[in-house]
């Protein structure tokens, strides 16, 4: 296992079909279009075609929200125009819990195995280490969800715990692994 100050593995270079960005408030309503998307073409997030239950505006009003902390990033994988895949990571909002966090990764399943989700990982790790705020990630992951374990593996996250039932899909339920990995500031070791 690595340690989290070991650089991260490779992955498919931004340009290759996509690129990285911030997410804006304008992204909003593309954004709530991808979720329903993706949420229908995968079982390990936990919505489905539905999406999440936000209005236009309050996307608009979160992500806004999301630029002006030290603490939260919101990126965007992008095809031209086209959301490909999204993360977000958000901090505490408590002096005491400032500096830990969950993240949350997504990619449309005709993109699935084009290091988009590895991309868009290391982006966050880069954006953690520089910023010296955040110095825990933490995350969930349906138990079964191979791929996205070995991922998180292979930049160095920790099984930390496992919540039983954690999703109920098709009249059956999924366990959850809990994984962290620590943080340290560019140049610092912890």
């Amino acid at each position: 296992m690595m340690s989290s100050t070991d650089p991260p593995p490779p992955a498919a270079t931004p340009g290759a079909g996509f690129q990285l960005r911030r997410a804006t408030p304008e992204d909003a309503g593309a954004l709530l279009a991808y979720l329903r998307q993706m949420g229908g073409e995968s079982d390990y997030v936990t919505f489905g075609p539905e999406g999440i239950p936000m209005s236009e505006e309050a996307e608009a009003a979160y992500i806004g929200g999301v630029a002006g902390r030290g603490n939260a990033i919101f990126l965007l994988a992008v095809d031209g125009e086209r959301i490909v895949g999204a993360l977000t990571f958000a901090g505490g909002e408590r002096p005491r819990l400032r500096h830990v966090g969950e993240f949350g990764v997504s990619v449309l399943r005709e993109w699935w195995g084009r290091g988009v989700a590895t991309a868009l990982i290391r982006e966050m790790l880069a954006w953690a280490r520089q910023g010296g705020v955040v110095r825990k990630i933490n995350l969930k992951v349906r138990a079964d969800h191979a791929r996205g374990i070995a991922l998180y593996e292979r930049f160095g996250w920790m099984h930390e715990g496992r919540t039983t039932r954690q999703m109920w899909i098709d009249g059956q339920f999924h366990d959850a692994l809990h994984m962290g990995l620590e943080i340290d500031p560019a140049g610092e070791a912890g």
